[in-house]
């Protein structure tokens, strides 16, 4: 628990001071050496943990979280999915991206690429379901609550960055 506090707390600081609306979180970031596996390169664990650092400072920084909140709904992981292109090694710069993509029935579809410049090199794919007072919310509910933070997808061929 100490150890999700101490990550994520300066995200939570930082994005509750740079609430501007926007659509897509970018967080910069080093590999660690705690952050290494005997490869010697990033751990394929520590991916799903900065993914989620960054859709943390997406819910806050957009404004969904408050107005889901005040809705009383809660965004709860469904399933996810990693695929890793390249490593990360010791002390390099790397930046997540994430964004929410749409609706598929009751799941919010959200996207976070790990950068090094263009190159991604690692893609997660997150789908959310929203838990209400009386339970799972089903498409036509969710639809109205999660629309106005909807993204368009980062174009991506050959495994890099068009921007």
């Amino acid at each position: 628990m100490l150890a999700y506090l101490a990550r994520t707390l300066p995200i939570v600081v930082h994005a509750q001071f740079r609430q501007d609306g926007s659509l897509i979180s970018r967080i910069e970031r080093r590999v660690l050496p705690h952050e290494l596996d005997l490869n010697l390169h990033m751990n394929q664990a520590r991916y799903a943990q900065v993914m989620e650092l960054s859709r943390t400072d997406w819910v806050l920084r957009s404004g969904a979280w408050d107005a889901w909140r005040a809705d009383g709904v809660k965004p709860v992981v469904a399933s996810q999915k990693i695929t890793y292109r390249r490593e990360l090694k010791l002390g390099q710069r790397y930046t997540l991206e994430s964004r929410c993509l749409g609706l598929d029935g009751r799941l919010l579809r959200f996207e976070t690429h790990v950068l090094v410049g263009d190159r991604v090199h690692a893609m997660g794919e997150v789908s959310l379901i929203f838990i209400g007072p009386d339970g799972v919310l089903d498409a036509d509910a969710l639809s109205p609550l999660v629309e106005p933070y909807l993204a368009e997808p980062l174009e991506v061929v050959d495994w890099r960055v068009r921007r």
